[in-house]
Order: structure tokens, then C-alpha cells, then sequence
């Protein structure tokens, strides 16, 4: 599951991302920067720069950039007298990176590398041969259809994999670069996105439970994880700690089957930090509760199970969906 951390980054948001577009980030020396790409085939040039992840010890500028190739050559702001001194120190090294074509300098972005590490020829020439390092690394890992299909595990490259990457940069509004493997009996094997801890569920018990207002299912000191699929479509609660008794279950159904419906899955509560720019501006960066109500839109509320043998809820389907940094329905 794709994870992030930007606790060690300071967010500027440079503009609005327009409609349609797909948000990717791009690491550009110290920095991390988010590109907006238009719908479609991506184009060499296509992207706007719509913000920049800046080390929390530089200070972040206001710098009007015209295409993704200038977020590799911005600095941090300095003075006039420091440009110049800067230009009389390093103007023998300082072409070698900038006469890179922006392809090359994506390349090397991807693995770390920006102007600080590439001064001279022996710099580039190694910079070179650690891209070629690993393509032919790629190039030696199995195909993602044979992965999947022999081992029944996901593969980092594989389409599924790129959409739970994009999707938990859209949700979160932070770059995805961490993968958990984890082992849950109520999941098929695959990829997934990471969308927060979880911290409860609301349900309305169904009609034969001893309970008849909505009550708080939730897991005290269990360390609880909200996932979901590529599509952003089904959701999952992971981890171990599910733990319902035959009272608890009484509550919401008379039921014994394996299988128990508990009844209208009407909200869930999970913690994350969301830098996106459709969060509050109170709330951006900070690690807080969200709350999303079932049917708040007018779509379908789901319903919520519970699997006795397998000691886990299990999240019915409705028209609930990930879009952007917020559940919708």
C-alpha cells in the first residue's frame, strides 16, 4: 500500500489545479514538486507546476515557472549579490546540468539526483550509469501480468499499482514512495491504497438487533488501517483487533450466521494528513479526524458486516467512491 511522509516539508501552493487534471510529483533535488497534467496521452511539456514541497528549514518564494523543466533549476530565493556570487563561483560548472534535456534531468530527478550532485563530466557520466542501473533492474523484474497471475501477489509496475499510487497522491496530497505488505483473509491479493488510520464506524442496527439508534463501532488501541481498491471504489478495514463478541453482535442483529449484516453503514472516521489544495487551510498538513457521512451527496448508504471466522468487518458496496482528497457519495 502507497504511503507518504511530508513531515520534514513545507507546502507552497503556486496555483489551482485545473479541472480534469492528474496531479503527479516530481523530486527535484531537495524539493518535491506537484505537476498537473491534462487529460489524455501525457505531452512533453503539457504539465503546469501547481506547487512545490519545500525542507522545512528553506524558504519558500514565489517564482512563476512556465514549464516542469524550470522546477529542477529553482533555488531557494537568493539575494541579487548572492546570484552574483554564486555565478562567479560556479559558471564553469554550472552548464553541465543545465545544458541536460528536460528528459534527463526527469530521469535523474527520479532517483535523487538534481544540480547539487551533477557539477562535472565524472558526476554526469555516473549520474548515467546509475539510470542505466536501473532500467536494466526494471527490465529484470517479472512481467506484472506473470506476477500476478503465478503468485497471486501485485507488482510494483503494474497498472493497478500506478492507480493506487495516483490515487492515494490525490487523497492525500502527498507523494506516494512506500510500500506495506500485509496479510488480511477478507481481501483478494493485490494492490491497494493507503487512506488513513482508521478510527470508527457508524451503523444503524438492523431491525431484529437490541439496539435501535446508530451506534460507534470502534477498536480502542488497535492499530487499524483504512484501505482501498485501484478504483477507489471499494473500501477495507486491515490489521488485527476486530474483535466483536456474541454481545457486541446482539446490539445490531439476532443473527448466528457466519456471515452477520449488522445493518446501514452510515459513517466512517479515520486520521491522516492531507496537504491537497481542496483542504482547509486550518486543517492542511495537520494529522486531524475526518468524518464522511454515507448519502451525504444523495447516493446509496452501504451495508456493514461482520465475518465471524475471519474476525473482520466487512464494507459493502454502494456509490461511495474516492475523489480527490475526499470520499463522495
Amino acid at each position: 500500500m502507497p504511503s507518504g511522509e511530508t513531515s520534514r516539508f513545507r507546502h507552497q501552493e503556486l496555483r489551482s489545479i485545473p479541472a480534469g487534471y492528474k496531479v503527479r510529483t516530481v523530486k527535484a533535488g531537495t524539493r518535491q514538486v506537484r505537476v498537473a497534467f491534462p487529460p489524455g496521452p501525457r505531452r512533453t511539456g503539457s504539465g503546469i507546476v501547481v506547487g512545490i514541497l519545500h525542507p522545512k528549514h528553506e524558504n519558500p518564494c514565489s517564482v512563476a515557472m512556465k514549464n516542469p523543466a524550470e522546477l529542477l533549476l529553482m533555488g531557494a530565493n537568493p539575494s541579487a549579490t548572492a546570484i552574483q556570487s554564486a555565478r562567479a563561483r560556479h559558471e564553469s560548472r554550472a552548464g553541465i546540468y543545465d545544458s541536460l534535456s528536460v528528459n534527463e534531468k526527469l530521469a535523474f530527478g527520479r532517483l535523487g539526483l538534481g544540480k547539487a550532485q551533477i557539477q562535472t563530466g565524472s558526476d554526469l557520466a555516473k549520474a548515467r550509469r546509475m539510470v542505466q542501473e536501473a532500467k536494466r533492474l526494471k527490465n529484470r523484474l517479472p512481467n506484472p501480468a506473470t506476477a500476478e497471475s503465478t503468485t497471486g501477489l501485485g507488482s510494483t509496475l503494474s497498472p493497478a499499482a500506478e492507480k493506487s499510487r495516483d490515487l492515494r497522491e490525490g487523497f492525500s496530497g502527498e507523494p506516494s514512495e512506500h510500500y506495506t505488505v500485509m496479510d488480511e483473509p477478507h481481501m483478494p491479493a493485490g494492490d491497494y491504497t493507503d487512506c488513513g488510520e482508521f478510527i470508527a464506524v457508524a451503523v444503524k442496527p438492523t431491525s431484529t438487533g437490541s439496539a435501535s439508534s446508530v451506534q460507534e463501532i470502534s477498536f480502542p488501541g488497535k492499530r487499524l488501517e483504512l484501505v482501498s481498491d485501484p478504483a477507489g471504489r471499494q473500501l477495507y478495514i486491515v490489521g488485527e483487533g476486530q474483535e466483536l463478541s456474541d454481545a457486541d453482535l446482539r446490539m445490531f442483529t439476532d443473527s448466528t450466521s457466519e456471515l452477520a449484516d449488522l445493518g446501514q453503514f452510515r459513517a466512517i472516521s479515520y486520521a491522516m494528513k492531507k496537504f491537497g489544495h481542496e483542504v482547509p487551510a486550518s486543517a492542511r498538513g495537520e494529522d486531524v479526524r475526518w468524518d464522511h457521512e454515507f448519502g451525504e451527496e444523495g447516493g446509496t448508504r452501504p451495508t456493514i458486516f461482520y465475518n465471524r471466522k475471519l474476525r473482520r468487518l466487512i464494507l459493502g458496496r454502494a456509490t461511495y467512491r474516492i475523489e480527490g482528497s475526499w470520499i463522495r457519495d
